[in-house]
C-alpha cells in the first residue's frame, strides 16, 4: 500500500527519500503505521526497541498479536479504524517492561494515492519523568511541562511533514516529477473499484515520444531529458485537476482520467497532442507524441485495460505518428450517458476504414455481431441463443478471413502468408474453445475471444498493416 512500508518496489530509492527514511527512522520518538487489516506497515528502530523486538520482524505482524498479555491495556497502540480521517494530540501513559512512561501521542491517517484514508499512524515522544504527587502539589500543569509538551507536538509536526515528503517521493518520478509506476497502479485500482461499484466511467490515456531515440541521438541524452521535463510541464496544463500523469516509463507515459469515457478521453487526447505538437519544448525542435485510449470495462485486471491503450496507441505509431488511436470497447454514448441495451460495446469509428468498400462493409458488419453476443450474455439470454450468435459471428468472420486472403493475393501485401497464419490460429481457437467447453461454454471467455482478440485487436490492429496497399490494386503502399 505504502511507499513507506516498501521501498524496494519498483525503481530504486530516491536519495532524498533515503534521507528522510533515516532521518524518520534514527528519531528517538516512536512511530508506526498499521493498516486497514491491523498489520503493522512501517515500525522504526525507537518503537521496536521499546517493544522488544527487531524492526524488521514487526513488519505483517498484527497489533493486536503484539498487544495481548498482562500488560496490553498499558502498551502504546496505534489503534483506531485505518479511514480514521482526524489528526488527535495526547498525553498517555503506557508500561514497557516494569516501567511506566508518559508520551504526548499524535495520531494521524496515511493517505493513498487519490487522497484517501487507508492506513493509521503514531508518533510518540516521551515526556520528562513525572514528580512524585503529594497533597500539596498544584493540580494545574507546571510551566515547564506545557513547553515540553507543545516542544513534543512541534517535532511531530516536523517528523509527520517528513513521513508525508517520504510518501510523495517514493510515488515521484525522479527526473519529470510525474507520478511513477507505484502511483498509477494504486490510483488505478481505486478508480477502477469506483467504477465497479457506482458506475463511473475512467480511460487511460498511453502517450510515447515520437521518434525520441532520434532526439537522444542527434541532441544527446542532456536534450532528451529536457525534452521530458517539458513534456510533462506541457501535459498538466491542459489535464484536469483530477487527472494525473505518470512517468511508465523510457519515453512513455500515462493519463490517467477518472470521470472520463472514451469519447471524452479522446478529446482530451486531442487537446494533449495538438498542445504537444505546436510546443517548442527544446532545441530537439519539432516533437510529437503519439497516444492511446481505452476505457475501463468492469471485470478486466489493470494489466488488460492497460494492454489495450498500448495497444491503442503502437496502433497511432504505425499509421504515422502524431495521432490518436482509440481501443473501441465502451460502455458510455457520447453525452456520457450510460448505453442502455449494454453496458459494453464495441464503436466504430472512421479511423477504422480501410478505403476498400467490401472491407469496411465486413468489418462494420462483425462489429454489429459482435455487440449482438454481447448483449445477449449480459441480458443472460439461453445458452443455446448465446451459442448460435456466436456460431453466425464465426461464419461471418470465416468468410472474412477468405475473402482478405484472396484480396491480399491480388495487392500483393508481403506479410500475407504471416497474417494467412494468424488467421488459422484464430480459426482454431475457436474451433476448440467451442468444441471443448460442450455444455459449459464460458460466455465470457467466448466474448472476450470474439470480440477483443478477433474484433478488437486483429480486425482493428493486424488489418491496418494491409490498408496502405490497398490504393490502385496494390503492388506498392500509399505515401
Amino acid at each position: 500500500m505504502s511507499g513507506i512500508a516498501d521501498s524496494s518496489a519498483g525503481e530504486a530509492e530516491d536519495p532524498r527519500t533515503s534521507l528522510l527514511h533515516s532521518l524518520v527512522d534514527q528519531s528517538p520518538a516512536l512511530i508506526a503505521i498499521r493498516g486497514r487489516d491491523g498489520e503493522y506497515l512501517y515500525a522504526n528502530s525507537a518503537f521496536a526497541k521499546a517493544l522488544g523486538v527487531p524492526s524488521e520482524s514487526l513488519l505483517g505482524r498484527r497489533e493486536d498479536e503484539l498487544s495481548r498479555g498482562p500488560l496490553s491495556p498499558h502498551v502504546l497502540r496505534v489503534g483506531g479504524a485505518a479511514n480514521d480521517t482526524d489528526v488527535t494530540h495526547t498525553e498517555e501513559e503506557a508500561e514497557f517492561g516494569l516501567r511506566t512512561r508518559r508520551f504526548v501521542v499524535t495520531r494521524f491517517p496515511i493517505r493513498d494515492a487519490a487522497g484517501e484514508a487507508a492506513a493509521r499512524g503514531m508518533i510518540a515522544t516521551e515526556l520528562s519523568p513525572a514528580l512524585p504527587q503529594t497533597p500539596d502539589t498544584p493540580t494545574d500543569v507546571p510551566a515547564d511541562e506545557q513547553t515540553e509538551m507543545a516542544s513534543a507536538e512541534a517535532r511531530h509536526a516536523e517528523l509527520l511533514r517528513a513521513l508525508e515528503q517520504m510518501e510523495r517521493l517514493a510515488y515521484t518520478d525522479r527526473l519529470t516529477g510525474a507520478w511513477n509506476r507505484r502511483h498509477l497502479e494504486d490510483a488505478a485500482l481505486l478508480e477502477m473499484s469506483r467504477a465497479e461499484r457506482h458506475g463511473h466511467p475512467v480511460s487511460l490515456m498511453v502517450l510515447d515520444v515520437d521518434h525520441f531515440k532520434d532526439i537522444n541521438d542527434h541532441f544527446g541524452h542532456a536534450i532528451g531529458d529536457y525534452v521530458l521535463v517539458e513534456l510533462v510541464r506541457s501535459i498538466r496544463t491542459d489535464i484536469r485537476r483530477a487527472d494525473t500523469i505518470t512517468r511508465w516509463g523510457g519515453e512513455e507515459f500515462v493519463v490517467l482520467a477518472p470521470d472520463a469515457s472514451l469519447h471524452e478521453a479522446e478529446q482530451l487526447a486531442h487537446k494533449l497532442r495538438d498542445r504537444v505538437a505546436e510546443s517548442r519544448l527544446s532545441s530537439a525542435g519539432h516533437v510529437t507524441v503519439s497516444i492511446g485510449v481505452a476505457e475501463y470495462q468492469c471485470g478486466e485486471s489493470f494489466e488488460d485495460w492497460f494492454e489495450r491503450a498500448d495497444h491503442a496507441m503502437y496502433r497511432a505509431k504505425a499509421d504515422g505518428r502524431n495521432r490518436v488511436e482509440c481501443d473501441p470497447l465502451t460502455a458510455f454514448s457520447p453525452d456520457g450517458t450510460r448505453k442502455s441495451k449494454s453496458p459494453i460495446q464495441l464503436v466504430w469509428r472512421n479511423s477504422y476504414c480501410s478505403g476498400d468498400p467490401h472491407v469496411d462493409r465486413q468489418h462494420r458488419q462483425l462489429f454489429d455481431h459482435a455487440n449482438h453476443l454481447l448483449q445477449a450474455i449480459i441480458a443472460h439470454a439461453p445458452r443455446a441463443h448465446i451459442l448460435e450468435i456466436a456460431r453466425v459471428l464465426m461464419v461471418d468472420i470465416s468468410t472474412h478471413f477468405a475473402d482478405e486472403e484472396r484480396l491480399h493475393a491480388r495487392i500483393g501485401f508481403p506479410e500475407r502468408v504471416a497474417h494467412a497464419a494468424e488467421h488459422a490460429h484464430l480459426l482454431d481457437k475457436a474451433s476448440r474453445l467451442f468444441r471443448e467447453a460442450g455444455e459449459d461454454l464460458p460466455v465470457a471467455e467466448v466474448f472476450h475471444f470474439l470480440a477483443y482478440e478477433v474484433v478488437a485487436q486483429h480486425l482493428v490492429g493486424a488489418d491496418r498493416h494491409y490498408f496502405p496497399y490497398l490504393e490502385d490494386g496494390g503492388d506498392h503502399p500509399r505515401a
